[in-house]
């Protein structure tokens, strides 16, 4: 069974979501358990993380990530606009 393409934004929320998600145990995550989060094939999961390292939403130290507060934000900003896209039945 094919699955549905995702949305840029929402690979970039289920990415940040998987950091912040293992940031809480372990102040970092382990861009593993990202890729398996998100089941992303590992080339466009670094690519990925490079743009958001380039957006100021994650920071990377000896190939651990963690999220920033702009990160962290944008989850935040993402989950209203899901739940307003949903209130309004689209």
């Amino acid at each position: 069974m094919r699955q549905e393409k995702r949305h840029k934004l929402q690979l970039f929320y289920e990415i940040l979501c998987a950091i912040e998600e293992d940031s809480m145990r372990n102040e970092v995550a382990r861009p593993t358990h990202v890729q398996h989060f998100t089941r992303l094939s590992y080339d466009k999961m670094m690519n990925h993380l490079q743009e958001l390292e380039d957006k100021g939403m994650i920071h990377r130290v000896s190939g651990l990530v963690a999220i920033t507060a702009k990160g962290k934000r944008f989850i935040e900003q993402y989950d209203q606009l899901i739940k307003l896209i949903e209130s309004a039945g689209l």
